[in-house]
């Protein structure tokens, strides 16, 4: 399995895997399409490669690349819900007292976690303190805030940052699907984000929605127009995934916009023009305040808010 540009992220995953000693749970964060799944898949080899090692060649790790091992469970929600229920949980827990299928471990990705109830987390408590010897667990969230601190504590928290844009550009050129101006496109607008990238040259209208929206919005800031901020915030407000997902776009556009206002030169986000723009027209400490607003907001799309309420508020926050 090649991870890009994830060599931070692998160093502790690796010295596991050298002394044999691994840690029972796990919690990885990052903006969505960092690779969060594709990442717990490696650890998930690391623990039932026949090698040990994550070999990609063995007999386990070529049933986990096929999507067919029996002792890797990814976690299913109800029917119809966004969020995990204390019934998917408790599921879980049932089962991760059975002894493993076909190896000496079995591992358990909990994916998605933005939003779950607290009482889905203390479901957990027990059986991460004091896990059966054959069962590990990973949890996916944007970030840490979706946790109980009692649930971080006793797990290993590694945060998954986007691929640089050659390592990003690396990647989809491994795929061997695009054409070198398609690839250039999609990292222009989406910088390393491989998953985004991937969205974005499979058509995702959903995607080119939110990031027309970013554009619009960096506009709007930039000129402080309140409304034009407002209307484009309330045309994305009735989807809150899709809402959640603009909203990290455009943190990543105002983050760009302070570290040109303080010097730097390296910009993530799919606006650079504008992000110059608001650079030129904001101090640093109100930038800074339009990034707090913004990642609060984002925040709250993963909790049960009112989408238009919390549009309308940060539009007017981004403008005053």
């Amino acid at each position: 399995m090649k991870l890009y540009s994830k060599e931070n992220a692998l160093k502790p995953i690796d010295a596991m895997s050298r002394s044999g000693r691994f840690v029972h749970s796990y919690i990885l964060t990052g903006e969505r399409g960092v690779g969060k799944k594709t990442f717990a898949r490696y650890i998930a080899m690391q623990l039932l490669c026949d090698e040990h090692n994550a070999c990609g060649v063995c007999r386990q790790c070529s049933r986990l690349l096929r999507g067919q091992h029996p002792d890797f469970i990814i976690a299913e929600k109800e029917s119809g819900k966004v969020n995990f229920s204390v019934k998917d949980i408790r599921k879980i827990v049932s089962d991760s007292y059975i002894s493993p299928n076909d190896c000496a471990r079995k591992v358990y990705l909990i994916a998605d976690c933005e939003g779950w109830q607290d009482a889905c987390q203390d479901a957990l408590l027990k059986i991460t303190e004091d896990p059966p010897e054959t069962a590990y667990f990973i949890f996916t969230s944007v970030n840490k805030n979706s946790f109980l601190p009692t649930l971080i504590s006793r797990s290993m928290t590694i945060e998954l940052h986007e691929a640089d844009r050659e390592g990003c550009m690396a990647a989809l050129r491994d795929l061997e699907k695009y054409s070198e101006e398609d690839i250039g496109r999609a990292v222009s607008s989406f910088g390393g984000n491989i998953g985004r990238c991937i969205e974005f040259l499979e058509g995702s209208s959903e995607l080119a929605k939110s990031a027309e929206a970013v554009k619009n919005a960096m506009d709007a800031i930039a000129a402080r127009d309140e409304y034009a901020l407002a209307v484009t915030l309330n045309g994305i407000a009735s989807k809150r995934e899709e809402m959640r997902c603009t909203l990290e776009m455009l943190t990543r556009s105002v983050r760009d916009a302070a570290v040109i206002r303080n010097g730097g030169g390296d910009v993530l986000g799919c606006t650079e023009a504008a992000s110059r723009r608001l650079a030129e027209r904001c101090s640093a400490g109100r930038i800074l305040d339009m990034y707090d607003a913004l990642f609060e907001a984002s925040f709250l799309c993963t909790r049960n808010c009112n989408s238009q309420g919390t549009a309308a508020v940060l539009a007017g926050r981004l403008c005053r």
